[in-house]
């Protein structure tokens, strides 16, 4: 789970993206991060509790892509649809591993975490969007 500085790493951004999205966001900003916070801890406790690591980690990025892009249905904002789209090549590595499909090891885990990354990079640019419409919209109505 947090065996590694890098994990660790991994797992503090994560809750800083969530906290801001929580914070400075909108109600789509809030339901990305929760949905991204709880496949995250769904994850990570049925590999603790399961043999089968790679089978959980796949099943909850498929309902965290199912998440997405029902976030991405009819969104003015295009983050959701980035958040999609780096949660789709996650989702395929992780089929590509259960399948043993030949990838090294390393390019495995190197695409997963940027995917992860990659979404959550989408999350915070989509948070500090809607935090400068929200401002915007305050100096506009003269608050």
């Amino acid at each position: 789970m947090l065996h590694s500085p890098l994990a660790i790493f991994g797992a503090a951004f994560l809750i800083f993206a969530s906290l801001m999205a929580f914070i400075f966001g909108t109600w789509r900003e809030r339901a990305g991060a929760a949905l991204y916070l709880a496949a995250y801890v769904v994850a990570n406790g049925l590999n603790w509790f399961s043999h089968m690591q790679d089978l959980s980690h796949t099943i909850t990025d498929i309902l965290c892509l199912i998440g997405f892009v029902i976030l991405c249905w009819k969104s003015p904002h295009p983050w959701p649809l980035w958040a999609a789209g780096f949660q789709l090549a996650s989702t395929m590595t992780g089929i590509c591993g259960l399948l043993n499909i030949t990838v090294s090891k390393w390019a495995y885990m190197t695409l997963l975490i940027l995917s992860a990354y990659g979404v959550l990079l989408a999350l915070l640019a989509g948070t500090f969007a809607a935090a400068r419409r929200k401002r915007q919209q305050r100096i506009d109505s003269g608050e």
